[in-house]
C-alpha cells in the first residue's frame, strides 16, 4: 500500500512542485471512485435496492471533499503560476473546510426539496436525488475523507517547500499543520531548516522519502 501510495502521489521537487492534489490520488480515493462508478452503472441498474443507494452514497462522501479540495488546489496552482501570491498546497484548513461544504450540501440535499432540485439542474444529464432522510446515516463515511487528508499533511502536502519559499513565510511557522497531522517533529524540523537555508538537493531528498 505504501509503495502505491507514493507511486499515485508522484514526487515533489523544491524547484518543480508537484500539483496539488495528493490527497485525491490516494489509494482508497481512488477506490471510492471506482465503487461510486461500479455501483451506479451496474449494481443499481441489477439490484434496485437501498444497499446500493447507501453504497453510492458513503463513496461519494468519502471522495467529494479530496475531489473538492484538489480542484481548489489545481486553480490556486494557476493562480500562482500566474503571479498571486498564494499557496496552492493542501492545509487543513481547506480540508476541514471541504469536508464541512461536503456534508452540509449533502444534508440540504437530501432534506430540502429546494437544495435537490437545484443539484439536479446544475449536474443535468438526468441526474436525480433520492428524499431519503436515513441517507444521513452515512455521513460518517466523511471520516474516511479526513483521514486520508491528514495522511496527505503529514506527508507534507504537494507544493508546499515551494510555496513556502516562494512567499517568504517562516518554514517551522509553515509546517506546523504536518505536526497536527501526525509528522515527527525532528524530521519536520530538519524540513523547515533545508527550506530556510532553501537547500534545494536537501529538500529534493527529504522529499524523495515521502
Amino acid at each position: 500500500m505504501e509503495r502505491l501510495r507514493r507511486a499515485l502521489r508522484g514526487t515533489d521537487r523544491a524547484l518543480a512542485p508537484a500539483l496539488p492534489v495528493g490527497e485525491a490520488m490516494h489509494p482508497v480515493a481512488l477506490a471510492c471512485v471506482i465503487a461510486l462508478v461500479v455501483n451506479d452503472w451496474v449494481l443499481k441498474p441489477w439490484l434496485h435496492d437501498a444497499l446500493t443507494g447507501k453504497l453510492s452514497d458513503v463513496a461519494g462522501l468519502a471522495f467529494a471533499p479530496l475531489a473538492l479540495s484538489a480542484a481548489i488546489g489545481l486553480v490556486l496552482h494557476a493562480a500562482a503560476r500566474a503571479g498571486v501570491r498564494v499557496d496552492p498546497s493542501l492545509g487543513w484548513r481547506r480540508l476541514l473546510a471541504c469536508i464541512a461544504a461536503t456534508a452540509l450540501g449533502f444534508t440540504l440535499v437530501k432534506v430540502c426539496p429546494p437544495a435537490r432540485e437545484l443539484a439536479s439542474h446544475v449536474l443535468g444529464h438526468g441526474a436525480r436525488f433520492a428524499a431519503d432522510w436515513t441517507d444521513l446515516l452515512c455521513l460518517p463515511a466523511l471520516a474516511i475523507a479526513l483521514w486520508i487528508g491528514r495522511d496527505e499533511l503529514r506527508r507534507v502536502p504537494l507544493g508546499r517547500p515551494a510555496a513556502i519559499h516562494r512567499l517568504g513565510r517562516p518554514a517551522g511557522i509553515a509546517l506546523l499543520d504536518t505536526l497536527w497531522a501526525g509528522a515527527d517533529g525532528d524530521q519536520i524540523g530538519e524540513l523547515a531548516v533545508a527550506i530556510e537555508c532553501w537547500d534545494v538537493p536537501a529538500i529534493d531528498a527529504w522529499l524523495r522519502e515521502r
